[in-house]
């Protein structure tokens, strides 16, 4: 997995856009089938990002099961994808300082195009991915919610509990898991170290918040002695200082403690999916 130079931020990526479609409301989506390389999952803007990742990774499935090093046993690209992802937040963490081993579960296998149907699995794609820092470019003429309810509503179909959601959130972050690679929420100057600088960012009485747009959608973070911008971001951001339920836990929690959570948290979707 690590021979394929892919950096941990593009391999976590991709293995939470694998998982991040489930929804536990019905039991639809996630990361079994391997559905982020059909269609129409794969042409999704949100998911760009992943099809070099899964061309690579599909390579290494195809060398592996034509090497014969599992007997007769195979693996699957679903399966891949998700230890990918376990493999990327080992690393991000170790760049960190934190020793982790993140669990893998194998047994997933993968769907055909023929197996999938174009129109029912488009009802899946995101209107709002706070996760990834993703909005549909014509939000406001869709609907009148709030981003962050979005974010909220996928993180309760995602069954996570409001810790599980602001550490993962964290870790997404600090990993550069932004669907487009910008720096929007990335608040660390460490990419792809699994740290808690978002977290110390988010929380800091050094820096205001300053919103740059009329509709209130985007902020920067400007040092406030300079009033110089620092960071940028977004609601989806700013929830996690305003929302009493969320922003406790990172103010109340010990650096070493959130830190390994982020680690265990950020590949729990996948490993669950």
């Amino acid at each position: 997995m690590r021979d394929t130079g892919l950096p941990a931020s593009d391999l976590a990526f991709t293995a939470f856009s694998s998982a991040v479609t489930h929804r536990g409301s019905d039991k639809r989506g996630g990361a079994n089938g391997a559905r982020i390389a059909l269609e129409p999952q794969r042409s999704w803007t949100v998911n760009r990002r992943t099809v070099p990742v899964v061309a690579a990774l599909r390579d290494v499935v195809e060398d592996f099961n034509a090497s014969g090093a599992g007997g007769s046993a195979r693996v699957s690209l679903a399966d891949v994808i998700v230890l990918a992802g376990c493999v990327a937040v080992e690393d991000a963490a170790a760049a960190a300082g934190c020793t982790v081993e993140v669990p893998f579960t194998p047994g997933r296998v993968d769907a055909t195009q023929d197996q999938t149907d174009v129109a029912q699995f488009s009802w899946l794609a995101p209107v709002v991915d706070g996760f990834r820092s993703y909005e549909q470019p014509d939000l406001a003429t869709v609907t009148d919610v709030a981003p962050e309810r979005f974010f909220l509503d996928k993180a309760a179909l995602l069954g996570l509990s409001a810790p599980d959601w602001v550490v993962l959130t964290g870790g997404l972050r600090v990993l550069g898991c932004n669907h487009d690679g910008s720096a929007t929420g990335v608040f660390t100057d460490r990419v792809g170290a699994l740290t808690t600088d978002f977290f110390t960012t988010l929380t800091s009485t050094d820096l205001v918040w300053t919103r740059v747009d009329e509709a209130g959608t985007r902020f920067t973070l400007d040092d406030r002695d300079t009033g110089v911008a620092v960071h940028t971001a977004t609601r989806n951001d700013l929830v996690f200082g305003r929302t009493p339920s969320c922003a406790r836990w990172p103010r109340s929690t010990p650096p070493a403690t959130a830190r390994s959570g982020s680690c265990a948290t950020s590949s729990g979707s996948g490993t669950r999916s």
